[in-house]
């Protein structure tokens, strides 16, 4: 005899109206109580949604979204690192050159240089 736990659809809405709202404003300075402001979801909760669902933290999601969007405009573009950090919503170079590496293993510049 097994009992089954039902699939929660408000978890599954509710990712998906937290995604939808990081993918429209990750190139902001993006915060969960921002979230927490727009969405009426509490932050708390809001982090277990991250951890339990995904896997990884609100900031490295976040972080995740810039360096996929900042390796787009490195492949694709001119303009300089500096232009393209502070245009995918990190507010520093240091910054950006960490999550870059942390998330893709090279530098922003071996990165332009490789692609």
């Amino acid at each position: 005899m097994m009992e089954f736990e039902p699939i929660k659809t408000v978890d599954i809405d509710t990712l998906k109206g937290i995604l939808i709202y990081c993918m429209q404003n990750y190139t902001k300075d993006i915060r969960l109580a921002d979230l927490e402001r727009d969405l009426h979801i509490s932050r708390y909760y809001i982090s277990h949604i991250f951890s339990s669902k995904l896997k990884m933290g609100f900031n490295d999601y976040i972080n995740s979204l810039r360096v996929s969007e900042a390796t787009r405009k490195l492949a694709h573009g001119v303009k300089s690192i500096s232009d393209i950090a502070f245009s995918t919503g990190f507010n520093s170079l240091r910054s950006f050159n960490r999550a870059f590496s942390k998330f893709t293993g090279i530098t922003p510049s071996e990165y332009r240089k490789n692609n």
